[in-house]
């Protein structure tokens, strides 16, 4: 699909009935205005609007290259990046609102419907995916117009909405998930609309269990904030089905229909992109060129070697430079032709260039890895580390086999390719590496210290969601070498700014949640359950 038809499909279906006004708006009240074509709209394509809203941008995926990377340590960077993350938040913040204004349109019209109680089903699945994109911002950004937003077409005192604060939020988001799940049904009397639904095929047996993975997830970000709420619904959520095995949610362009081109872009745009020494710590027991200290077959899907076929990873917080196009198209027919300059390792080409790898929301294996939190810290039941150990093998597993077969899978991944899933044998050969391996007679610092680093491994290309638990845990692989390049330059961003147009129309209520904070303070500013 070609990337002007792509647009066209998806602002179709997020404006057709409540959308706002776009590129040719003068002020903030004409693009919160409602479309003027709104009896035309339809559940079904509204729906599937806010799926299609789902697909990253192409300003979030270039800041998530030359900054959220660096940031969680998952990646490197080289050279002197100008990419401005303020780009990143002024995408993000128009996808969330003209998302939520489709929802809130959806939301109206199913209560507005005769049939109302046969589209049960879908308002919760239209809830689940409303916490998840709420939970995303939120996350991402502190405290954001939420109970107020996205209702423009209820008349110009909606166009500025005040901010909520992200405690009340999550526990808003949280307790809806838990009405959203308990009340899908498997009933004959469900209006479905079967395989149009294009995220998971309008199997409600997995979106049950999405929802509850959700729940499990958000509940025990906010623990150290909330730990009373929090306790509750990760108890709730344990108890009921989760995502396990193969159960990967996220977004394939075979069948959401998306083409995935801003990956590509992301990653060619800027060439900064590299592999560090944390994450290479993490997969080698040695930094030999040859890669014969790599245990961990992950290191071989995330990275590759550089021009000379050498495994070189930056050291994490020194300044470097490097050249080279490790990212550029013409290695679909050389992939060795990575530019002479290119000395350092990169990320696998294919990542970028591959556009049928998933667009990841959840995987099992952070499920299991979720799992073995709640039982190391003792949250929702008494602590016990055995029960940890075996949803943290568990992850580990699952995350192996996962990205392993996301490689096999490929069309266009040609080098370096696995022919097949790791045998029991050297899954347990990894799991009993001293970098991997759990003991249930260490501390409960040193269990969640292995648990949050497999889990921040298998977030390789969910990098928002690994700078989310840095910020929650602090308990991420660092680089033990730091000079202050890493500090001042990653580590004090906490937070994205607000989007350019909320400061310039929506000043007052920015202005109640900032204290008038300048913005280069701002980012340095903890979100709510930020508290470690």
């Amino acid at each position: 699909m070609k990337r002007k038809y792509l647009k066209t499909l998806l602002y179709s279906s997020l404006f057709l009935g409540t959308a706002i006004v776009t590129s040719c708006t003068k002020d903030f009240d004409e693009m919160n205005a409602p479309w003027k074509d709104a009896q035309t709209a339809d559940i079904k394509s509204l729906f599937n609007g806010v799926v299609a809203s789902l697909e990253l941008g192409a300003q979030e995926q270039a800041t998530s290259n030359t900054w959220i990377y660096p940031i969680t340590q998952l990646a490197t960077t080289v050279g002197n990046s100008a990419y401005s993350r303020q780009n990143a938040a002024n995408e993000l913040w128009e996808n969330y609102y003209r998302a939520l204004i489709s929802i809130r349109l959806t939301e109206k019209l199913i209560n507005e419907s005769p049939d109302k109680a046969k589209y049960q089903n879908l308002q919760a699945m239209l809830t689940i995916l409303k916490a998840y994109k709420t939970f995303k911002m939120t996350d991402i950004f502190g405290d954001i117009p939420y109970t107020e937003a996205g209702k423009a077409d209820q008349g110009p005192n909606n166009y500025r909405a005040a901010f909520d604060s992200q405690k009340s939020i999550y526990e808003s988001l949280l307790n809806d998930l838990k009405t959203a799940v308990a009340s899908l049904t498997s009933s004959s009397d469900q209006i479905s609309i079967g395989a149009s639904e294009s995220l998971l095929n309008s199997d409600i047996a997995l979106w049950k269990k999405f929802g509850n993975s959700l729940r499990l997830r958000y509940a025990l970000r906010m623990s150290d904030a909330n730990g009373t709420v929090a306790a509750t619904h990760v108890q709730e959520a344990l108890a009921l089905p989760l995502l396990e095995n193969i159960e990967n949610i996220g977004l394939t362009p075979a069948v959401q229909n998306f083409t995935g081109e801003w990956r590509e872009w992301s990653f060619h745009a800027g060439i900064y992109l590299r592999m560090g020494s944390t994450a290479w710590e993490m997969l080698s027991n040695n930094n030999n060129k040859d890669g014969s200290g790599i245990f961990d077959p992950r290191a071989k899907i995330f990275f590759e070697t550089n021009a000379k076929n050498e495994w070189t990873p930056k050291p994490q917080n020194v300044a470097m430079s490097d050249g080279g196009e490790p990212y550029n198209r013409r290695r679909d027919d050389d992939w060795s032709d990575k530019g002479a300059g290119n000395l350092l390792s990169n990320v696998n080409y294919y990542f970028g260039r591959d556009k049928n790898i998933p667009e990841l929301i959840i995987t099992a294996a952070e499920v299991y890895f979720l799992k073995a939190e709640a039982a190391a810290r003792g949250i929702g039941s008494s602590a016990n580390l055995a029960a940890a150990k075996t949803e943290y093998e568990n992850g580990v597993k699952s995350s192996i086999n996962f990205w392993t077969t996301m490689a096999m899978k490929s069309v266009v991944w040609k080098e370096n390719k696995p022919t097949s899933l790791p045998s029991a044998a050297q899954l347990n050969t990894i799991l009993a590496n001293p970098k991997v391996a759990f003991s249930t007679s260490a501390s409960t610092t040193n269990a969640l210290k292995l648990i949050y680093a497999q889990r921040w491994l298998d977030n390789f290309r969910q990098p928002y969601e690994a700078w989310s638990l840095l910020r929650q845990t602090d308990a991420t692989p660092k680089a033990t070498l730091s000079d202050n390049l890493y500090e001042n330059d990653f580590g004090i961003i906490k937070r994205l700014n607000y989007a350019e147009k909320e400061y310039q129309y929506n000043l007052d209520n920015v202005n109640a949640v900032t204290k008038k904070m300048d913005i280069n303070d701002w980012q340095k500013t903890r979100v709510w359950w930020d508290v470690k």
